[in-house]
Parts: structure tokens; C-alpha cells; sequence
């Protein structure tokens, strides 16, 4: 049975799916991507997604093998919950309008993402910051 649990920000019950969710192919990119940097890998190596307003889920990710920044986070988000890293998203957002979503995860109490975007600048980080805050500060150059 899959765990329940509520975001304390906004008391929404929410559930990790457990693995009879998951269809074969996607079952099998999340037992072959463990940890936030083979996960950064395996999204970097799929093509961008250059549709406009699409906001693929994982399993379409899968399905399709491309993706946007958003469609990365929440597949990095997916994937990386089923090994235990809790779900969290940063969005970013420039002068301009323009958002970049990561997923956050921490390892040894540091801050690390997982991203992908048309500019490498703006791909993941290792976990190398105290905090998020510091973590956000690393995106102005190649964002800004």
C-alpha cells in the first residue's frame, strides 16, 4: 500500500505511487537511474522539447523522450521519490517572465537540483550549498 502524507504548507494529502503504477518502460528508467546525478544524465541526454504550453508528465517523458524544463523537474521529482528523495520544486522566475523549474534534492545536509533547459548553464547543480537560497544565487549569471 503506498504511504500517505500532507504538505504542511497546504494540508493536501498526497501519496508516493507505488510501483504497480508504473508501466514497464517506466519502471524501468526508475530503477536504472538511482540518484540525482544519473537522473540529471539520463534527462540531459533526451532531446529539448521545443513545443510550446506543454506540460508533459513523467510517463509522457518517457513515451515521448523529450522534455522542457518543467517536464524534467516533475520527472526528476518522480522518479528520485521512488528512491526516497522527497518531491520538491523550485521555480525560478527572470525580469523577463521567462520560469526555469528544478527539482530540489539534499544529500549530507547540502542543496542540489536537477534540471535541464536549452542553455547548459542552467542544468543541475551538485549538492554543494548550505541552502536554497545560495543554491538560487547560482542561477543569476547564466539566468539573468
Amino acid at each position: 500500500m503506498a504511504r500517505t502524507r500532507t504538505k504542511p504548507d497546504i494540508g493536501i494529502p498526497t501519496r508516493k505511487p507505488s510501483q504497480t503504477e508504473f508501466t514497464r518502460k517506466e519502471k524501468s528508467v526508475i530503477q536504472k537511474y538511482g540518484t540525482p546525478l544519473q537522473v540529471q544524465q539520463y534527462l540531459r541526454s533526451l532531446p529539448y522539447n521545443w513545443e510550446s504550453h506543454t506540460l508533459r508528465t513523467f510517463r509522457e517523458v518517457v513515451r515521448c523522450g523529450r522534455a522542457n524544463c518543467i517536464e524534467a523537474a516533475l520527472s526528476a521529482a518522480t522518479i528520485m521519490e521512488q528512491h526516497g528523495h522527497p518531491p520538491l520544486l523550485l521555480d525560478l522566475e527572470s525580469a523577463d517572465y521567462l520560469d526555469h523549474v528544478l527539482f530540489l534534492f539534499k544529500v549530507g545536509g547540502l542543496w542540489g537540483t536537477v534540471a535541464k533547459s536549452r542553455d547548459v548553464g542552467l542544468h543541475g547543480r551538485k549538492p554543494v550549498f548550505r541552502t536554497i537560497r545560495q543554491l538560487a544565487i547560482s542561477y543569476v549569471d547564466p539566468y539573468v
